[in-house]
């Protein structure tokens, strides 16, 4: 054993000396003469970070459950705890975020203005919220309820809004409030479609760099692979999914339903596969287990050290710039301030640049995607129907039809997204984070649809099929042309008549497909070209923000500027307790 394995370091210990060292902070945030020396930038950046990281103080191990919408995030937390506590019937436009706590029973729903409904447990419905919503005119962002569960005892469960699927900032926010939160993670896929580009970038992109403690990758719905054998081949893949972006973690495959059927006693959904998937939910609430027990102790000191240690940076970038506006002249000055106009145009110049660029490559991946769309679209105008029957072609044809399409123009997206996002980590890891954010906060940019299948039977059943289809961000156009040739046929039988239909029907379907891939890579570039103007503009407002500490700090007299070292110096020690407590 070397001395450095001898070594132990006490939590409380490294707590209090943290919060000494930000009860010294605090001395320059509420002396005036510290803020008239060293300017109010400063002095508001270090009020924030005391704000933030001692309103985190006393929050229990947080685990946030994240993943898109309709994954089983509600249901995966019953499951867990073993009762219908999380509200499943949601919808974007009522969901909101849910924390679980430890306590007795109670629920409220927080409100606007610091004010909070306390709800009774038949109101933790869609329907109830929806009720009280309208009733109060108030919109709910957060509904907090309270259970004695052991597993509760020591953490927080925090339920997301949906990554996609979401049009209101106010749920992007939502979202952006809870993984600021989290200490672990959660992160719920479906089995029935793992691990897209898109989860695969939000993961690697805005998930990994927060660095907490633990990341879970879960899959849910494991009861619809039916059969030993696919569940076999779908671990098999996930494992060559997952080495990149967590390489030797376990890999679970759940179903939250077969686990809430297994704890009240009812028929499982997939008798066959039930063993392995008690076995591997069992291995999931085991990991947790573990890590709550491990992490406890510690995650306090874990989590107070990762925000000071940001909080750093973030002072000791402002007395740099103090630092250096105090050895400045004018002449010095003004070059300074020649610098920020000459960066401005630079800063100016490279997103001009930088969205030239975007606007050249998104074209580029547009054409590709309406060239192979095009081709699909070609073969399937070719293909040879004649073995199927009347029958066949008239109930299934149209719902194949945007199956494929839909299936075919989600690749290429996918594709593109997470090319584009590769060029803009290149420039920024903040605008990598930024463009995941957003390709999973809301399906602005994405193509999909919305059918019900039992209905999907007879060509009189389709325009009620493209009536469930959500909103306005369908192509239900496509589902128009097939649709209305089937029914002009069925009763007639006629299949060399419908077979006759549907290829006239081919040159409007592909001018059909290629409107809506042009709208869809607009709004791609779109996104694209505003986070990058956002952070060119930030960037140059922040070297603004450094020139006026310059100004600031060399307007002083050289009485002040001696008073500013000292206080500087005063700082510096205090900054070095933080060092040393880590």
């Amino acid at each position: 054993m070397t001395i450095q394995d001898r070594i132990t370091v006490s939590a409380a210990d490294m707590i209090q000396d943290l919060e000494q060292n930000l009860d010294r902070l605090r001395v320059f945030q509420y002396d005036s003469r510290y803020r008239s020396l060293l300017g109010g930038t400063l002095i508001d950046h270090m009020e924030k970070w005391d704000r933030q990281i001692r309103s985190r103080k006393k929050d229990p191990f947080t685990i946030v459950v994240a993943g898109e919408f309709k994954r089983g995030k509600s249901s995966l937390i019953n499951a867990l705890v073993g009762e219908e506590v999380m509200i499943t019937d949601v919808i974007p436009e009522t969901v909101t975020m849910n924390r679980l706590n430890y306590g007795a029973h109670k629920n409220e729903a927080v409100l606007s203005g610091g004010r909070r409904m306390v709800l009774r447990d038949d109101e933790l419905s869609r329907s109830s919220l929806e009720k009280l919503m309208a009733e109060t005119g108030e919109t709910i962002r957060q509904l907090e309820m309270w259970r004695p569960y052991d597993l509760l005892q020591d953490i927080r469960i925090v339920d997301t809004p949906g990554l996609n699927d979401v049009t209101d900032d106010r749920l992007d926010q939502i979202v952006a409030e809870a993984m600021a939160q989290a200490d672990a993670v959660i992160y719920v896929y479906s089995l029935g479609s793992p691990l897209s580009r898109s989860e695969q970038m939000y993961i690697r992109y805005a998930i990994l760099p927060q660095q907490y403690t633990k990341l879970f990758l879960v899959g849910n719905f494991g009861d619809l692979l039916r059969e030993h054998d696919n569940m076999e081949k779908m671990r098999e893949s996930l494992v060559k999914k997952t080495e990149l972006l967590l390489p030797g973690e376990d890999i679970y495959m759940v179903s939250s339903l077969d686990e809430m059927c297994r704890i009240r006693g009812e028929a499982r959904p997939c008798p066959e596969l039930a063993p392995e998937l008690e076995n591997d939910f069992g291995k999931l609430k085991q990991a947790i287990a573990e890590l709550i027990q491990e992490k406890k102790s510690v995650i306090l000191a874990d989590r107070m050290q990762r925000m000071t240690r940001t909080m750093m940076e973030d002072i000791r970038a402002d007395l740099n710039n103090i630092e250096k506006g105090m050895e400045m002249d004018g002449n010095r000055l003004e070059e300074e301030r020649g610098k920020l106009r000459e960066e401005e145009k630079q800063q100016s110049q490279r997103m001009a640049d930088a969205e030239n660029e975007i606007k050249n490559r998104v074209e580029a991946m547009k054409n590709d995607a309406v060239l192979w769309t095009e081709t699909l679209l070609h073969r399937m105008e070719k293909e040879d129907l004649s073995r199927y029957s009347f029958q066949e072609i008239s109930q299934y044809y149209t719902y194949y039809c945007i199956e494929l399409l839909q299936t075919a123009i989600q690749e290429c997206l996918e594709l593109h997204r997470e090319e584009l996002l590769e060029y803009m980590s290149d420039l920024s890891d903040s605008l990598g984070k930024g463009l995941a954010g957003a390709y999973a906060s809301g399906d602005k940019i994405s193509f999909c649809f919305r059918l019900n299948n039992k209905t999907w039977t007879r060509g009189d059943s389709v325009t009620l099929a493209i009536n469930c289809i959500s909103g306005s961000r369908t192509i239900s156009g496509l589902a128009d042309f097939v649709g209305s040739m089937v029914r002009k046929n069925e009763l007639e039988a006629d299949k060399d008549k419908l077979l006759e239909s549907i290829r006239d029907k081919y040159p409007a379907l592909i001018q059909e497909a290629r409107q809506r891939i042009g709208s869809q890579y607009e709004a791609l570039q779109k996104t694209a070209c505003g986070l990058l103007e956002d952070y060119y503009q930030d960037q140059i407002q922040r070297a603004r923000e450094t020139v006026e500490q310059y100004e600031e700090s060399a307007s002083k007299s050289e009485e002040e500027r001696q008073q500013m070292s000292q206080a500087v110096a005063e700082l510096e020690q205090i900054l070095s307790g933080f060092d040393d407590a880590r």
